[in-house]
């Protein structure tokens, strides 16, 4: 089941890269908002608020979509 990649050993990648991104992009805003003073806090501002972005996105995106089509997205058809 590699769904395209070039191995098996690539799937972690596919599954685990945005979460990844996320929570780095999580931890640099929280430390730029405690070390960088003044524009730490419009760095913690964008990068704190990025996950809760995503999160909002994927709900809509969810919400606009027929059940019929949600079906096929989980069943992969």
């Amino acid at each position: 089941m590699t769904h395209g990649s070039s191995g098996p050993s690539r799937l972690w990648i596919r599954v685990f890269a945005a979460p990844i991104l996320l929570a780095a992009a999580t931890l640099t805003g929280l430390l730029a908002a405690l070390l960088w003073g003044a524009v730490g806090k419009y760095v913690a501002w964008v990068t704190v608020g990025a996950p809760v972005l995503v999160i909002a996105l994927v709900w809509v995106r969810c919400r606009t979509r027929r059940p019929e089509q949600f079906g096929q997205a989980l069943h992969g058809k």
